[in-house]
C-alpha cells in the first residue's frame, strides 16, 4: 500500500514548485502571454542568463516528479493502467526539463569565462542523472537505471567530500541516503551478489561507467578538487557531536542549522563563564553582572537547545509515519537517538543553570565591620534564612531534570552514565535535606531538623554506594567529587545536628512537646505557596465530610476596636468623632522599615517576585 504520508508530501512540494515556477515568471517576464491563446516565450540568449532562469528549469522539473511520484501512489491504490501512463508523461516531462537545465549548465561552464563553478555544475548533473535513474528505473530498465545511479552517488560522495559548509554536506547526504534504497533495489533485481553493499556497488561501477555518463567526468571532478584546495576554507562549520567518545554524524540540514546555533551561544556562554572566573571574591561580591550574564548566557543556549528538540521531534515523527525510508546506514544515528541526544543535552543545560542559581542564593550576606564574633560562624549560618525556600525549590528543579535524564533510552544504554546520575540523584537529594534542615531550623524546629539530616545522612550513603571512580565524560556538566562534595556534605551533617541539639536544648531544654493544643502552633516554613498565603483553606467543610466537629476558634479582637471602659462616661467628654478620627490616623501610619532588608541587590534578581514576601 501507498504511504499517506509521503502522498500528502509530494502534494506538498508540487504546489510549492507551482507558486515557485509562477513568480519567477513573471518576475523574469516569460510568461505565456494573457488570454486563452497560448504564447511561447522567446528564447533567452546564452549572455542574458540568470540564475532566475536556472532555477525555473529546476523547479519545473522538481513540479513535474513530484505529480508522477502522487500519480504513481495512486496506482499503487487503484491498480490502473491509465493512472500508470500518466505518471510516466510527467516523468517524462521532468526528463525534458531536466535536459534542458543541464544543456543550459553546461553552456555556462564551458563559456569563457566560465560562469557556473564546478561544483554548481556537479549538482546540476547528480540531480539529471538522479532523475534519469528513476525514470528508468519506473519502466523496470534497472541497468541503466544502476549505472545513472552510481554514478549520481559517486559525485554527491565528491560534493561532500568538498562542501564548503556543514549544511551543504548535510544536503549531499540527504540525497545520497534517498537513493540507496533504489541502487539496492536495482543490483538485487539484475541478480547481482551482495546487493546490499552499496558502497562495494557504487565502487565498481561508477568508475567504469563516469565517462560514458558524463562526458568529461573524470576533468570534471578534477576542477572540483582543485576549486575546494585554492578556496578559503570551510564556513559556518559544525563541530564534531561526541557521545561516548564516538562521532555523531547529523545528517539533517535543518538540525545542522539548529546544532549551529547551539555551538554559537554556547561559545557566549563559555566566554562568560571564563571572564567570571578571572574576577576575584571582591569583584564578585561588589558587582553580580557575572552571574546575571551567566543566566543570560544560559537562556539564549536553552532556547536554542529547546528549539533543537522540537525539530528533532518532528523528524521522529515523520520517521515513524514514513516507512519507505530506508534505515541509517553503519555509523550512522537514527532521528530518536537524536531526539534523545538534544534532550540530554537541554535537561543538562538547565541542571547547570539551576546549580548557578543556587550558588548565587548561597553566597554569605556581607557581614559589618568590626564584627570578629561572626566572621568564624560558616557559609550557612551566614546565609538569610529566607534564601532556603528558594533553594530547596530550586534544587526540586534540579531533581526532576536528572530524572527526566535518567529514563532516556540513551542513559539506560550505558551502565556508566546511568550509574553516574544516580549518584548525582542521590546526592541532590542530601543537599536538599540539608537545606530543608536550615529552613525547619530557623523556625524553632530542631526535631524536624534533626530527622532530616539523618535522612540527608541515607541518601548521601546511597551515594557512596554508587560511586564509581571512572570519569565519565557525559555527566561533567555536574561536577561531584567523592573525596570533597561527598565527604564535605557528610562533615555539614554532622556539624548542623549538633548544633540543632545544642540549639534545641538552648530553646527549651530539648524537650518534645505532645500537647494536641500546642501542636496546632508549630509554625512551618514558608514555601511561597500563592493560594494558602491569600486564602484560608476550607478546614471546617473537610472536617465536616471528614465527618468531625469544626473546630472552635476564638475570634481575636480587632487592633482598632476600642473596647470602653464602664465608667467612659467619667472619664472626660471625647466626642465619638475624636476617637474615629484617632483610628483612622493610626490605620493611615506607614509600616516601620523592616531590618531584615536584603543588604544585596542579588537575591532579588534572581529571586524576582518571591523575594520580601510575607
Amino acid at each position: 500500500m501507498a504511504d499517506t504520508g509521503e502522498c500528502e508530501e509530494q502534494n506538498a512540494n508540487r504546489k510549492h514548485c507551482a507558486n515557485k515556477v509562477h513568480r519567477l515568471r513573471q518576475v523574469l517576464k516569460i510568461t505565456h502571454g494573457k488570454g486563452k491563446d497560448f504564447k511561447t516565450p522567446p528564447p533567452v540568449p546564452l549572455e542574458s542568463i540568470k540564475d532566475g532562469h536556472l532555477g525555473l528549469l529546476l523547479y519545473e522539473a522538481e513540479r513535474a516528479w513530484a505529480y508522477a511520484q502522487e500519480l504513481l501512489n495512486e496506482n499503487v491504490k487503484a491498480q490502473d493502467g491509465t493512472i500508470r501512463r500518466r505518471a510516466l508523461s510527467r516523468f517524462r516531462k521532468a526528463i525534458t526539463w531536466v535536459t534542458e537545465l543541464r544543456e543550459r549548465a553546461s553552456a555556462l561552464y564551458q563559456s569563457s569565462p566560465p560562469q557556473l563553478s564546478p561544483t554548481s555544475y556537479t549538482e546540476v548533473i547528480a540531480y539529471h542523472l538522479m532523475i534519469s535513474g528513476r525514470f528508468q528505473r519506473s519502466k523496470d530498465e534497472f541497468n541503466p537505471a544502476l549505472k545513472d545511479l552510481c554514478v549520481c552517488r559517486a559525485l554527491l560522495d565528491q560534493l561532500v567530500a568538498s562542501a564548503r559548509s556543514s549544511r551543504d554536506q548535510a544536503l549531499y547526504t540527504v540525497f545520497s541516503d534517498e537513493i540507496d534504497p533504489e541502487i539496492r533495489h536495482c543490483a538485487h533485481e539484475i541478480g547481482r551478489a551482495k546487493a546490499y553493499d552499496i558502497v562495494a556497488v557504487v565502487a565498481d561501477l561508477a568508475p567504469k561507467n563516469l565517462e560514458s555518463v558524463v562526458p568529461s567526468g573524470t576533468a570534471l571532478l578534477a576542477a572540483l578538487k582543485s576549486s575546494v584546495a585554492s578556496g578559503s576554507g570551510r564556513d559556518h562549520d559544525l563541530e564534531p557531536v561526541i557521545w561516548e567518545g564516538k562521532p555523531v554524524p547529523i545528517r539533517s540540514p535543518e538540525l545542522v542549522d539548529a546544532f549551529l546555533r547551539i555551538q554559537k551561544t554556547a561559545h557566549v556562554l563559555e566566554g562568560d563563564r571564563k571572564q567570571s572566573t578571572k574576577l576575584s571574591a571582591t569583584d564578585k561580591a561588589r558587582t553580580h553582572h557575572s552571574s546575571r550574564g551567566q543566566l543570560a548566557a544560559f537562556d539564549g543556549v536553552l532556547s536554542a537547545l529547546s528549539d533543537a528538540e522540537d525539530l528533532a521531534k518532528k523528524l521522529v515523527e515523520s520517521q515513524q509515519g514514513n516507512t519507505s525510508r530506508s534505515a541509517p546506514g553503519p555509523g550512522a544515528r537514527d532521528a530518536v537517538f537524536i531526539h534523545a541526544y538534544v534532550s540530554y543535552q537541554l535537561l543538562a543545560r538547565r541542571i547547570q543553570r539551576d546549580l548557578l542559581i543556587v550558588d548565587g542564593l548561597v553566597q554569605p550576606t556581607p557581614l559589618p565591620t568590626g564584627t570578629k564574633a561572626l566572621q568564624t560562624r560558616s557559609q550557612k549560618q551566614q546565609t538569610d534564612p529566607r534564601v532556603y525556600p528558594a533553594v530547596i525549590k530550586t534544587l526540586d528543579t534540579v531533581l526532576q531534570s536528572l530524572d527526566q535524564m535518567r529514563t532516556l533510552s540513551i542513559t539506560d544504554e550505558s551502565q556508566d552514565i546511568a550509574s553516574a546520575l544516580d549518584v548525582r540523584i542521590s546526592f541532590t537529594k542530601a543537599k536538599r535535606c540539608s537545606y530543608l534542615a536550615l529552613a525547619h531550623a530557623s523556625v524553632k524546629n530542631y526535631g524536624q531538623a534533626i530527622a532530616l539530616d539523618q535522612r540527608g545522612l541515607l541518601h548521601l550513603r546511597e551515594a557512596s554506594t554508587f560511586e564509581n571512580n571512572a570519569i565519565v565524560p557525559e555527566v561533567l556538566f555536574y561536577t561531584l567529587d567523592a573525596e570533597s562534595s561527598v565527604a564535605g556534605l557528610a562533615e555539614t551533617f554532622d556539624e548542623d545536628t549538633l548544633r540543632f541539639k545544642r540549639d534545641w536544648y538552648a530553646y527549651n531544654g530539648g524537650n518534645v512537646d505532645t500537647d494536641p493544643s500546642s501542636v496546632k502552633k508549630v509554625k512551618k516554613p514558608l514555601f511561597f505557596d500563592v493560594a494558602f498565603n491569600y486564602m484560608e483553606p476550607p478546614m471546617d467543610e473537610l472536617r465536616r465530610r471528614a465527618g468531625k466537629e469544626p473546630l472552635k476558634v476564638e475570634q481575636p479582637a480587632s487592633p482598632t476596636t476600642r473596647i470602653a471602659p464602664p465608667n467612659a462616661s467619667a472619664l472626660g467628654a471625647r466626642s465619638k468623632i475624636d476617637v474615629e478620627d484617632e483610628d483612622v490616623n493610626e490605620e493611615e501610619a506607614p509600616p516601620p522599615p523592616s531590618s531584615a532588608a536584603p543588604s544585596s541587590g542579588v537575591l532579588s534578581g534572581l529571586l524576582g517576585s518571591w523575594w520580601g514576601r510575607k
